[in-house]
């Protein structure tokens, strides 16, 4: 009951995980939620490091499903302190070959989840006076990225609504930004690079290599740097950050 609570959904690899594991690390416990049943890996890792979690494998768009897991979150420990969400997908293909039906799975994953859940989580926060949201921008909702135009959208989105909750919310102290990463070396990423490579015919290490050079450092980041920006705007360190979408893109749109 007295350790602190981070909600992280996305949490089964990637971003989402290694910001689970950082959470973990820290001494929250915490609560996680994913699609994927590979869920149960992070919560295995968190355990065998002595921390303490709750899963729920479900869809983040779900707001019965969701609706049940924040109850037992709060049975379990009464309070969450941190609402991060990761989850989210991607279609990468022209805008005219990209079909109504997949531009309504990206969308409501990535904009749909994200609402559930801050709607679930705010009655909570409001309550306490207290709270940090972290949500998921990108890179693509800064600069157009070809054969992206509804990913983009979706996280441009993420980073207006943040802005507009920030302002909401503010008179309950409860912090709400957002994070836009770069190219991050996860399993989405090198979907990407794989269907690009396809497409193209160059093989996937060339076509890797392209996409690390739209990096300053000429090279992805690991998902564990992406943690650690998260975790700092969850954390007491930002506590007159509210309403900004941080950059963690070695210096992408500054180009």
């Amino acid at each position: 009951m007295e350790k602190k609570v981070a909600v992280v959904t996305g949490a089964a690899n990637g971003i989402g995980k290694a910001t689970a594991l950082k959470f973990a690390r820290e001494g929250y416990a915490t609560a996680l939620i994913d699609v994927n049943p590979a869920l149960s890996e992070t919560e295995k890792m968190i355990h065998d490091m002595g921390g303490e979690c709750i899963c729920c494998v479900g869809d983040v768009k779900d707001q019965e499903a969701m609706s049940a897991f924040f109850k037992a979150i709060m049975d379990t420990y009464g309070h969450i302190d941190v609402l991060n969400n990761n989850a989210g997908i991607v279609v990468v293909k022209p805008l005219e070959d990209t079909t109504y039906e997949e531009f309504e799975r990206v969308a409501n994953v990535n904009i749909g989840g994200t609402f559930v859940l801050t709607k679930l989580v705010l009655p909570i926060m409001k309550k306490q006076r207290s709270g940090a949201i972290v949500n998921l921008g990108s890179i693509s909702g800064h600069v157009g990225q070809t054969e992206h135009a509804i990913y983009g959208a979706t996280k441009g989105a993420i980073i207006a609504f943040t802005r507009a909750v920030a302002w909401e919310v503010a008179d309950y102290n409860i912090r709400v930004n957002s994070v836009s990463p770069g190219s991050v070396d996860t399993p989405m990423l090198r979907s990407d690079i794989q269907l690009e490579s396809t497409r193209t015919g160059m093989p996937f290490e060339e076509v890797k290599k392209i996409r690390e050079a739209e990096q300053a450092f000429k090279r992805w980041a690991d998902p564990s740097e992406i943690a650690e920006a998260i975790y700092f705007l969850a954390s007491g360190s930002a506590s007159f950050i509210t309403g900004t979408d941080l950059l963690v893109d070695c210096g992408w749109a500054a180009k």
